[in-house]
């Protein structure tokens, strides 16, 4: 063991100096360990890092994972359905046919229904007050041409559509909000939309969904005055990808007017000719991205 001299000035400098540093460096450590102590519970750098993943989780466009039938759901077998009576509530049927709602105020959730028919789910013209949520909605691909997953009007929410011609078509006022609608598939000769508005509608809402077209043709969302005219339909914060343009608002019809449509804040992943096709009307166009690149698409 090295012993100090005291006589010797240099050697007691070195000495007093660590002595120093070590009692410096001991008061720090404890400062450290009593702060931590103190601070509340999530506030380390892991734990923001932890909680920034979770909101971007639960913020996610809709997909197979948060669509649908929730997981756990247990499904009893059924055939067609013909609902007539005001504010059933169906659920929990996994639905080997097709569903016709011909009353107002009906729920139909948490099921699935698969069939090849032109209309796998359908609301009567002029019922009111239908929700249509947490479904799956099969058009099987096959047999079924002309098919819409859901044909009417009414709240249609977190519902998973595909194997159909047309996930959604509209006859009236409606909100469609954190659907996925994709891998569109029908038989004949089909003119594929995720959405599909064709007059005599307004007052719509299609908010926050996942509509995928893969095809060449026609559009994720589709507006036009071919059966009367349109008023008041707002598309805002949607994943809207692919078909001829990915989304139209076509007025070339006799119809009627187009008024107050908007597409605000969409990512949209670009159809075979474009973004958009607008013809004889003007809507607006803000805030809209490229789905790959996040490029602003500008504004009209």
């Amino acid at each position: 063991m090295t012993t100090m001299d005291p006589r010797n000035t240099s050697q007691g400098l070195r000495f007093q100096r660590g002595l120093l540093l070590a009692i410096v460096t001991s008061a720090l450590a404890m400062l450290f360990v009593a702060l931590t102590a103190l601070m509340p519970a999530g506030a380390s750098g892991t734990e923001k890092i932890a909680d920034a993943t979770s909101s971007s989780v639960a913020g996610k466009w809709p997909d197979e994972t948060n669509t649908g039938v929730p997981v756990g759901t247990t499904l009893v077998p059924s055939g067609n359905l013909v609902i007539t009576k005001p504010g059933a509530v169906i659920a929990g049927l996994d639905i080997q046919g097709a569903v016709d709602i011909e009353a107002p105020d009906v729920t139909l959730k948490e099921s699935r229904i698969r069939a090849a028919r032109f209309d796998v789910v359908r609301v009567k013209p002029g019922i009111t007050g239908v929700v249509i949520q947490d479904c799956e909605i099969d058009g099987i691909g096959v047999g079924n041409d002309g098919s819409n997953g859901i044909r009417g009007a009414g709240t249609f929410l977190r519902n998973n559509i595909h194997h159909v011609e047309n996930g959604i078509t509209l006859d009236g006022g409606a909100t469609i909000q954190d659907n996925y609608i994709h891998d569109l598939l029908a038989s004949g000769s089909p003119h594929y939309d995720g959405i599909q508005i064709d007059g005599g509608v307004s007052n719509v809402l299609i908010r926050h969904n996942t509509v995928i077209n893969p095809h060449a043709q026609t559009a994720a969302v589709m507006i036009d005055n071919y059966f009367g005219p349109i008023d008041g339909i707002t598309v805002d914060n949607n994943r809207l990808v692919g078909g001829g343009y990915t989304v139209y608002s076509d007025g070339q019809f006799s119809g009627g007017p187009i008024s107050a449509v908007t597409f605000t804040n969409n990512r949209l992943g670009k159809g075979r000719w474009g973004y958009s096709s607008f013809v004889g009307n003007k809507p607006i166009w803000r805030g809209n991205v490229d789905d790959l690149t996040g490029r602003n698409l500008g504004s009209r």
